[in-house]
C-alpha cells in the first residue's frame, strides 16, 4: 500500500511539511496586525524604539509647515489615549487617508516622537 500519491516523489514530503509549518508559524506570530496596541508599555524620557499599532485620530486636525507638509497629527491607542506624533523625517501625506499606523519610537512627555511610521489600513 503506498502512502502518498504516484507524483509526489517521497523526498520531497519532509520540506513540504516544514515550508507549512513555517507558514503557519509566520502567519500566526510575525505577520502584520492591525489590533492597537498600549502607550502604557512605553516610558516618558526613555530613547528605546519600540513599535505600536495605533488609530489616527480624525477629530484633530493635522499639524502642517508653511510648505504644507504634514508635521504632527494625533493618535489614539486601544485605551482611547490620545498622543500626539512627531516625525524627524518628514510624515508622508497619505497617512491622512489611513485610519491603522505601525509607528516606530519613543515617548518624550506625552508626545511621541516616531522613527518609522507605515501605514496598516
Amino acid at each position: 500500500m503506498k502512502l502518498f500519491p504516484g507524483w509526489i516523489p517521497t523526498k520531497l514530503i519532509f520540506p513540504i511539511i516544514l515550508a507549512g509549518v513555517l507558514a503557519v508559524i509566520y502567519f500566526t506570530y510575525f505577520a502584520p496586525t492591525k489590533e492597537l496596541g498600549s502607550f502604557s508599555k512605553f516610558s516618558s524620557g526613555a530613547e528605546i524604539n519600540q513599535n505600536i499599532n495605533v488609530r489616527i485620530d480624525k477629530s484633530m486636525k493635522f499639524e502642517k509647515d508653511a510648505n504644507g507638509n504634514i508635521i504632527s497629527f494625533y493618535v489614539l491607542d486601544k485605551n482611547n489615549v490620545k498622543v500626539q506624533v512627531t516625525s524627524h523625517e518628514p510624515i508622508l501625506p497619505e497617512i491622512a487617508d489611513s485610519e491603522v499606523l505601525e509607528l516606530l519610537g519613543h515617548m518624550h512627555e506625552n508626545s511621541f516622537t516616531a522613527a518609522k511610521i507605515t501605514v496598516i489600513e
